[in-house]
Formats: structure tokens, sequence, C-alpha cells
């Protein structure tokens, strides 16, 4: 196989979504609403609200793929909807304790990930790959140089 650096980071890419798809599916949770609902705990964590916009325009889906993701995740228990009291057009989702119980098993499933991962690397060689990423995203993609 020839040393080939974005062979190797899908590769990565593809080991990591995997691991992430397997936990989610332990839970009945499909790989699009384990991204959505860690998306969600994400705005939860900084206290930003978020209506079903802000998610089409994350992930980059259309209104009806996001309007029968959020309404399965609803029928599961994992997502409620109410009325924005900004904008009453807009209604905000917020997380179940159902839905938190998972985020927060999933913050520890995380974890034996990353342990995984960086078997044998030591704490300056993850320095240094972190720093590495980093700048292969914000040479791809100049809107994430304040990662």
């Amino acid at each position: 196989m020839p040393e080939d650096l974005i062979l190797y980071i899908r590769f990565v890419y593809f080991a990591l979504e995997k691991e992430k798809n397997h936990y989610f599916e332990q839970h009945n949770l499909t790989s699009s609403q384990g991204d959505i609902l860690l998306f969600l705990g994400g705005a939860h964590y900084h206290k930003v609200e978020v209506n079903q916009k802000n998610i089409e325009e994350h992930f980059h889906l259309t209104n009806p793929t996001v309007t029968g993701l959020l309404k399965r995740l609803e029928e599961k228990g994992f997502i409620g909807r109410r009325k924005s009291e900004v904008d009453g057009r807009h209604k905000l989702i917020n997380l179940t304790d159902q839905s938190m119980r998972v985020l927060e098993d999933f913050q520890t499933h995380k974890k034996k990930i990353d342990q995984k991962l960086l078997r044998g690397i030591d704490e300056e060689e993850e320095q240094a790959i972190l720093v590495h990423m980093k700048k292969l995203l914000s040479n791809l993609d100049p809107e994430h140089r304040h990662c």
C-alpha cells in the first residue's frame, strides 16, 4: 500500500465512524440520529438554542430529511420541541433526560476510543498530531482557522 496521506486519513475516519455507529446502534439510533444528538449535545453544552433550520444548515440536509430524523428522534423519546419565545415560527429542539444519559455514556465510550487510537503514542507525539491535523483542516477549509 503506498504511503498516501489522504488514504490513511480516510481509513482513520472510517474506523472512527464505525466505532461511533456501533455505540449508537446499541441505543437504537442510526448514525444520522446519533450525529444530530451529538450536535444538540454540543449546543446544550454551549447554551445555544437550536431549531430545525440550524440542523439543516449545519449538516447540509434538506428540510424533509431533517423533519424525518427529528420525528423519529421524538418518537423514540430522545428530543422534545417547544415554540421559541423570540420567534414563534420556530420550534426549538431540546434533549430529553434519555438523550442526556446516552450522550454522557458516549463520552465514556469516546475516552475508550481515544485510548485505543493513541495506544503507543506519547504525549508529545499526540500534541504534534493535533497541531498538524489543525493545520491540515485550516489549509483545506479556512473557515476552521479558529480551531
